[in-house]
Formats: C-alpha cells, sequence, structure tokens
C-alpha cells in the first residue's frame, strides 16, 4: 500500500511556483529589456522588478552615444506569494511602448515591441511555469 505524502507534495508545488515566478519575471524582464529601441541604452536598462509595488528607481543619466545595457536583476528572493511588477520609470517609457514611431530593437514593425510581450505574458507564464511543476513526481 503506497502513502500518500500530502505536505510533502504541496512543498515540491510550491518550491515549483516559486521558481516558475522567478523565470518569468527574469524572461520577461529580459524580453523588456532585449527590445526597447535604443539611442543611449537608458530605457533598455530601466525594466526594474518590484514586489508589492513598482520599483520607483531610475537608472543613471549617460552620455549620448552610450549604448551599453546593463538589466539590474531583482535583489530579493522571489516566491509566488504577492504581485511582482516589471515597470520603467522614466518620462519616456510609455510613449517609447505605444508610439507608432518607436521601433523595438527586435524587429517585428514599428511600435508593436511592447504590445507584443504584454501579449504573450500568458503564454510566457504557462511555459515558464509549466517547465518547473512538470517536474514533480
Amino acid at each position: 500500500m503506497a502513502k500518500f505524502k500530502g505536505a510533502d507534495l504541496v512543498r515540491e508545488i510550491d518550491k515549483a511556483l516559486d521558481k516558475g515566478m522567478a523565470r518569468f519575471l527574469a524572461n520577461t524582464q529580459s524580453k523588456l529589456s532585449a527590445s526597447s529601441p535604443v539611442d543611449t541604452g537608458r530605457l533598455a536598462s530601466s525594466w526594474m522588478i518590484g514586489k508589492a509595488t513598482p520599483n520607483r528607481s531610475k537608472p543613471a543619466e549617460r552620455a549620448p552615444g552610450t549604448t551599453r545595457i546593463q538589466v539590474e536583476k531583482y535583489d530579493g528572493q522571489i516566491k509566488y506569494d504577492s504581485d511582482y511588477f516589471i515597470s520603467s520609470n522614466l518620462p519616456y517609457s510609455a510613449i517609447a511602448a505605444y508610439d507608432p514611431g518607436y521601433v523595438g530593437r527586435a524587429g517585428g514593425g514599428a511600435g508593436d515591441w511592447f504590445s507584443r510581450i504584454v501579449n504573450n505574458l500568458d503564454k510566457d507564464a504557462t511555459r515558464d511555469f509549466d517547465f518547473f511543476l512538470r517536474k514533480i513526481k
């Protein structure tokens, strides 16, 4: 007779959800950074993860012609226990995200880089969470 270990199963599911959330947030932040239009690299470097509230920090000013992009990793432990936000606090980020005149680096046409990422969040989340949930035995 097999014994069902419900508490162990719940712990494994919790760990899988934590790992899935961490992967989903990191992948989404990377996609936003990789797709953002680049003049100085400041917008591409400005996508920050915040837990429970948006992260209000901004990347440093940059000299014109500087295009080095630095994605700031979330410094806390990511757990499936709260809402998370990925936001940019630059005053022109919303314009760059929605204005058809801004062409993202990932291609796909003018002005649709941000919408393409947002419209695929459900598929991305499913893929990232499934990766870890399928490992539960």
